[in-house]
């Protein structure tokens, strides 16, 4: 079971508000988690919702510091900006659809997992809040949501005053170099009262800190994983006629990466052993139009929403390309094959996604007090096209191999070599998605209220593959398809004891689409697959599915100055989508496999104290089981679900006092406790068990009417325990926290 709150960060925002109008009393927050606008406290769903403010001053950038803030947000590493896994409440897979739906604004932008590529991960910039919803959201959100849902909120418009403000920041990282930041955001009422737009853009540079050594430890190049990131984006209000608004917006950005968050852990701290530098360019475009007319005792919205993203990533693939290659033939001739190996194999893994979707809705609005009903209904469609293309090539094989063998790569293993190349792939999902949604509230008491809802949803899903060169075996090409169709329920019971205080049950039933796997290379992975007990890889998946229970409560004390939010949960999750790893070819299937089960409590609380001082805490203890064990793969009974921490604690506090000059001035603190978890199912991997780790920041600033200024630290005692080791290709790597990092910041606001 679990208990949940506003989160702390939101609530110290509303201290902020507080402190400006002399008050004790921490402010409402409004959400529109269940897509109508709602103060948090009266939402009968465990939600977290962090203003952009709060971001700003406790420096969350990332979805590895959002989780840190959130409780029962998680994530796992896959090295970079854009390559993360992101689980909610124990719900996490590597395999199939996303476990955890991703929004910017109405527009849905989670992917596939995929080996290729993570998470959408936009830039925090110009957020009015981030809302991390947790537990199923399917009705309202879709089978992508059978977790939980983060909902990216922008700043709007404003149709009759012209704003801005200018940012910008310089610091640095310990081993590392100068980061810096600037951006800006204008306000340009066209027409007042009809017509707006805003406009914002971001420049922002973080040093790497991780070295890149040879085979002799020889340093080759330094600060390797730094990143570059440039945002654009606009939004236009258009009131043309009264009850009606016309939205369109558009997100672009770019990041760039000169290499990995990894390094190896058998190397001196923090440096890399790859040959070759890992370079990445993830470029990601939204756009929608979104179209609201009030029928005074209705809203219809259409959003109609475009999102596009390229991901072009250099993964240094010597260790099982080359050194598998060179490994074979010096088995078989008893030499050369140290040359071989040493050979740098590039690996180019190009990701692209293209989706569009349409949602129409129409949501009530109170025709008169006491007014007992509520609804919200709706259609939606999507179609997405992601393609993954794998092309992997040893420098300077073919001469290579023939200076040392005296003979051709074609006449000795039996293929051919052509420009060096080891294989190629192309694989290209076409994924559909139509689904009619409803919920409806129905307040049977001034106290009690009880909500219904469900999504029908019909899906497919084709596949096509081709490949070529030595690693593909003669694999011919393929295509195959999957559908499938499901109604997801969900139930809520509110009761307000008092008008600050609810508690609520619900019942909520999480969804995945099943898929097609691609093939594998027969023989490359026949002895693999016969450890399996199969042949060949499964034709397909099937879909997998959980039923969540949750009893929650929220409340307001000592005159709005203490709020307190918390939830127990309890969630049985079955037929676990589950992505393979095949240890000796290291292609991948995807399978069925097993059952869990996720409980857990879930606790934060805000107070305002002695009217200058904010405190917050929040945290979570998650039991996330396997109950059904898989002896093919070694996964028994009781072992954790990969990725899920047992419990987390995050806690701030914030000082806030005029000064006689003028300006506010504040200084906070925030510590974070992660605890231990599992990472892998394989057991006797360096990931299976992943440390407990603290991390802590502070900051302290001025703030005048439009200017502020602030120092800021993270990581500040500079903790660098590994907290991830994913096992790439035998080679153990690690990942850290970002070491202690610092700066100076500040924003004119006009």
């Amino acid at each position: 079971m679990a208990l949940a709150l506003p989160p702390a960060a939101a609530l110290a925002a509303d201290a902020d508000a507080a402190l400006n109008s002399d008050s004790s009393q921490l402010a409402e927050v409004v959400v529109t988690a269940q897509k109508t606008s709602e103060p948090l406290s009266k939402v009968p769903i465990s939600i977290t919702a962090i203003t952009g403010a709060s971001l700003e001053e406790e420096h969350i950038t990332d979805y590895a510091d959002l989780s840190r803030a959130v409780p029962n947000l998680s994530f796992s590493s896959g090295g970079g900006p854009g390559q993360d896994n992101i689980e909610i409440r124990g719900v996490s897979s590597q395999a199939g659809s996303a476990t955890t739906g991703i929004y910017l604004d109405d527009v849905p932008i989670d992917v596939l997992n995929i080996y290729t590529t993570g998470a959408t991960e936009p830039h925090f910039f110009d957020i009015d809040r981030v809302e991390v919803l947790r537990g199923p959201q399917g009705t309202i959100y879709g089978a992508g949501s059978m977790g939980g849902t983060i909902h990216f909120v922008s700043n709007q418009p404003d149709l009759n005053n012209f704003s801005g403000s200018v940012h910008s920041s310089v610091g640095g990282t310990e081993g590392g170099g100068i980061n810096y930041e600037g951006d800006s955001v204008i306000n340009l009422p066209l027409v007042e009262g009809v017509a707006a737009l805003r406009i914002g853009a971001l420049y922002d540079h973080e040093s790497g800190w991780i070295n890149r050594v040879s085979p002799d430890s020889a340093t080759v190049a330094t600060k390797i994983n730094d990143e570059n990131t440039t945002v654009v984006r606009a939004t236009l209000e258009w009131r043309p006629i009264e009850g009606l608004t016309v939205t369109p917006a558009v997100f672009l950005q770019r990041v760039d990466t000169g290499g990995q968050d990894t390094f190896g852990l058998a190397l001196p701290e923090f440096e890399s052993p790859t040959l070759l530098a890992e370079t990445a360019r993830d470029e990601t475009a939204i756009t929608s139009l979104s179209v609201k007319y009030d029928f005074g005792w209705s809203d219809l919205t259409s959003v109609t929403g475009y999102f596009w993203r390229n991901d072009a990533r250099l993964i240094d693939g010597t260790y099982y390309d080359s050194a598998y290659i060179g490994g074979s033939l010096q088995q078989e001739f008893g030499y050369g094959g140290a040359a071989i190996s040493a050979l740098p194999a590039p690996a180019q893994f190009y990701t692209n996604i293209n989706q569009i979707h349409q949602e129409v809705r129409l949501a009530s609005k109170p025709a008169a007090e006491g007014d007992k009903w509520s609804w919200i209904a709706g259609l939606y469609y999507s179609k997405t096209r992601t393609g993954l293309l794998d092309n992997e090539h040893i420098d300077n094989f073919n001469s290579t191999f023939e200076s040392i063998y005296q003979n051709t790569p074609l006449d000795i293993l039996g293929a051919a070599f052509p420009d060096n190349l080891v294989y190629y792939a192309f694989t290209e999902f076409a994924n559909t998605e139509k689904a009619v949604f409803g919920q409806a509230s129905y307040t049977l008491t001034p106290q009690l209220k009880l909500t219904a809802g469900a999504r029908y949803e019909k899906a497919t899903e084709d596949l096509s593959f081709t490949s070529a060169g030595y690693f593909s075996g003669g694999t011919p090409p393929f295509s195959s398809s999957a559908d499938g169709s499901k109604t997801t329920p969900k139930g809520v019971i509110s009761y307000d004891i008092s008008p600050t205080t609810m508690v609520y049950a619900s019942a909520a039933e999480g969804f995945r689409d099943g898929g097609v796997n691609r093939p594998v290379p027969i023989p490359l992975c026949s002895a693999d697959l016969a450890g399996l007990g199969l042949t060949q890889a499964p034709p397909s998946y099937k879909s997998d599915s959980l039923w969540s229970y949750e009893l929650g409560a929220k409340t307001k004390a000592l005159q709005n100055s203490l709020v307190i939010a918390g939830a127990l949960f309890d969630i049985h999750w079955n037929n676990i989508q589950t992505d393979i790893i095949l240890p000796t070819c290291t292609f991948d299937i995807k399978d069925n496999i097993g059952s869990a089960e996720s409980k857990g409590v879930e606790l934060q609380l805000t107070q305002r104290a002695l009217e200058r001082i904010t405190m917050t805490l929040g945290g979570n203890y998650t039991s996330a089981k396997i109950v059904q064990p898989v002896t093919l793969l070694g996964v028994e009974k009781g072992d954790r679900v990969p990725g899920v921490p047992d419990y987390s604690v995050s806690a701030a506090i914030e000082y806030a006092q005029p000064l006689a000059a003028g300006p506010l001035g504040t200084v906070r603190m925030n510590a974070q406790w992660i605890g231990p978890s599992q990472g892998t199912i394989i057991h006797g991997d360096p990931d299976f068990d992943r440390p407990a780790y603290f991390t802590m920041g502070a900051s302290a600033g001025l703030r005048w009417d439009k200017f502020d200024v602030s120092l800021f630290i993270t990581n500040l005692l500079d903790q660098h325990k590994p907290i991830q080791r994913p096992n790439i290709a035998d080679v153990e790597y690690g990942i850290t926290v970002r070491p202690r990092t610092y700066g100076i910041g500040g924003t004119y606001s006009f």
